[in-house]
């Protein structure tokens, strides 16, 4: 069977309908995401997004004996960077899974799955060269007023 020069403009178009509605439809899909001894489906419903890039995802964490101590759970795709400067303060990054290069105190270190570095910094950058999960602590009575006004939009 012979396509003639209309039909094959007909099937063209249905083929770019096609697929147009297929990316659509994939990107609702949440993304499964691999680590080391497990998947986790991904799917950041009740998280909040990064200021700077809404691809980082956070959420804080409840600390119930505590209350003086604060922790975030992140998620920072491969090829993101960040910059703290005098938005919070970090206290210690715990990696959980993925890489990344963390600069503070002028020093740059880089993390890996089950590492853990303490920074005691609100000057802290970082940059993703894998997918990431991190947990930052930090010691509330450390934050400066210019930190504490920041952090209340999150709360």
């Amino acid at each position: 069977m012979e396509l003639t020069e209309e039909k094959q403009k007909v099937f063209a178009h249905v083929n770019a309908l096609i697929d147009k509605k297929r990316d659509e439809l994939l990107k609702e899909l949440p993304d499964v995401h691999e680590v080391d001894d497990g998947i986790i489906i991904r799917f950041f419903a009740d998280w909040d997004n990064c200021v700077d890039d809404d691809k980082i995802k956070f959420k804080k964490l409840t600390q119930y004996d505590d209350p003086n101590e604060s922790v975030v759970f992140f998620f920072i795709p491969k090829g993101a960077f960040f910059e703290l400067k005098k938005r919070f303060y970090i206290g210690c990054i715990t990696c959980l899974n993925g890489a990344i290069d963390i600069t503070a105190n002028n020093k740059t270190r880089f993390l890996k799955s089950y590492s853990k570095i303490c920074v005691d910094s609100d000057d802290v950058t970082g940059r993703a060269f894998e997918n990431t999960y991190l947990i930052t602590s930090s010691v509330r009575t450390l934050w400066g007023d210019v930190i504490n006004e920041h952090v209340k939009q999150y709360q």
